[in-house]
């Protein structure tokens, strides 16, 4: 890769995103890594450059904040960087009745999920499209085909990702930008996710996957130009399946397995 063309990471400093990372500069990608402030993205940088012979950049940033993403797109053009990869990872989400969870955190959700995923997308896409390949990797979730009761805003955040990505890769098909939406199942990022998935029990397990698994899954897809990619035989099965199953019946059975979220 050349010495001033970058993969910029949201969501860098944990999880899915501290995976995708390690991946890229495993594969000799400088990196620009977005983050909250705090100590965990440091960390991540002197990993990564006691670990690979990149560069590693890192802005720390909350990206629901006005202006924010703005900002890391003038930092780009300061640093006359080239972008050749956008890895939109960056995400949160809420389990429990509707009412039940305040307002201020739906709209934290949808603002860091969506609007600021889009505000990513429409800022670089032109710095994309100066390269002769690029990428835009957009991190939905299984949830995006499984409207999970007890979880409604956050699966139609995930929704709106994956209708997104698939509707600009179709527009960009032409061009050298490829879009790519990854539709992980569970995840163990943290300890919410392991209590989440100790309320479901063995049948977690058959779905569950680590961060490295879906890091790598998501980023051969990605260079593959792939459109859309599910990690994982048993949740690529679920998905083919409920697709098949009327929507009514669907929803009953996500109701019943998700009720465990109703008293969170």
């Amino acid at each position: 890769m050349k010495q001033h063309t970058f993969t910029i990471i949201t969501g860098a400093s944990m999880g899915i995103g501290k995976a995708f990372s390690f991946e890229c500069a495993a594969k000799g990608m400088n990196l620009l890594l977005v983050a909250l402030p705090d100590a965990q993205l440091e960390e991540v940088k002197r990993e990564l450059e006691s670990s690979f012979s990149v560069t590693v950049l890192i802005f720390p940033l909350d990206l629901t904040q006005n202006g924010g993403v703005e900002s890391l797109y003038q930092f780009c053009l300061d640093k006359k960087l080239s972008i050749q990869m956008l890895i939109n990872n960056a995400g949160m989400g809420a389990g429990g009745r509707f009412e039940n969870i305040a307002l201020e955190k739906y709209l934290q959700i949808m603002d860091l999920n969506n609007k600021a995923m889009v505000l990513m997308c429409h800022y670089f896409l032109p710095l994309l499209q100066k390269e002769s390949h690029s990428y835009i990797l957009n991190m939905s979730s299984m949830e995006a085909t499984l409207p999970l009761p007890y979880k409604a805003v956050y699966t139609g955040t995930k929704n709106f990702v994956y209708a997104f990505s698939l509707a600009l890769r179709e527009e960009l098909k032409k061009g050298p930008v490829s879009v790519t939406v990854v539709c992980p199942g569970p995840v163990l990022t943290n300890p919410d996710a392991l209590r989440r998935a100790d309320a479901h029990g063995n049948r977690a397990k058959w779905i569950m996957a680590s961060s490295e698994q879906v890091a790598k899954s998501g980023l051969e897809g990605l260079l593959q130009g792939k459109a859309v990619i599910v990690p994982g035989r048993v949740n690529q099965v679920l998905v083919r399946m409920m697709k098949l199953m009327p929507t009514s019946l669907k929803m009953n059975l996500l109701e019943r397995l998700f009720r465990v979220y109703s008293t969170h």
